[in-house]
């Protein structure tokens, strides 16, 4: 009787096994790889054609060549995503390492700030008329300078004045210095002579002139014209003074000839 149970169980037992390797050949066909991958043709795993069971886990995937269920992925995650941080970051990163974790630490570096070591007035004025006016220009060194705001000052604004775009106004006759500052200190100067207005000629003085010059010319055109007229009138009376002496020695002859 036992003897009868014992082939029993040991039937169904191999009954059993014989449908489990007949199951594991059709869904897996082909030899294990050295990696512990299974071929799935017919994708019963609806996982694809090829899947894994690592130290007899279910069917899975090594997503990026690593195994899900093994104690070093996340570590291998981990650094996998701290790569792509690093990449992805256009600030400077510096890592970490403690055991099998990874950090990241980013910092963003500051804008470099330049600033002016000198500073030179463009234009080179010696002297300017009062009432006129001139305006200035100024170059900081470096050319990169962060800061190029310029002001303009000065030393006399009685005698001239800048106003902050560096025009000059001249105002009367005097020495007057302009400086050109930076925002930090530096500074270039101009020394500039302020001259008078030349004066104009009097119109009095001038009226007078004309007026003299015209009399002079007007006595000289009057004498002319006397000159003009009275010749006319003298070479009549010589006419007749010639006339009537001829004709009074005429008459004087005749009278001789007579007696």
């Amino acid at each position: 009787m036992k003897k009868g149970k014992t082939k029993i169980i040991i039937n169904v037992i191999l009954t059993i096994s014989i449908i489990l390797i007949g199951i594991n050949t059709y869904a897996h066909s082909g030899r294990t790889d050295s990696s512990g991958g299974h071929k799935d043709n017919k994708n019963k795993s609806g996982l694809g054609s090829y899947h894994y069971h690592c130290g007899g886990n279910p069917a899975h995937l090594h997503t990026n060549g690593s195994c899900p269920y093994s104690s070093n992925s996340k570590s291998s995650g981990t650094g996998s995503s701290t790569k792509s941080t690093k990449n992805s970051t256009p600030s400077s990163s510096s890592t970490t390492k403690s055991g099998t974790t990874q950090a990241t630490k980013t910092t963003t570096e500051a804008p470099k700030t330049v600033i002016a070591t000198g500073i030179q007035i463009n234009e080179n004025i010696e002297s300017l008329e009062a009432g006129k006016s001139q305006t200035l220009t100024a170059t900081i060194t470096p050319s990169d300078t962060t800061d190029k705001n310029i002001t303009w000052k000065s030393s006399d604004d009685s005698i001239a004045t800048v106003s902050s775009t560096g025009e000059i106004m001249a105002k009367k006759a005097g020495t007057v210095e302009i400086t050109a500052n930076t925002s930090n200190g530096k500074t270039n100067t101009i020394k500039i002579n302020i001259k008078e207005t030349p004066k104009k000629e009097s119109n009095t003085t001038n009226t007078i002139k004309t007026s003299a010059d015209q009399n002079s010319n007007n006595t000289n055109n009057t004498s002319t014209n006397n000159q003009e007229e009275s010749n006319p009138i003298g070479g009549i009376i010589t006419l007749g003074l010639l006339g009537g002496g001829g004709y009074w020695g005429y008459k004087k002859l005749k009278n001789k000839g007579e007696k």
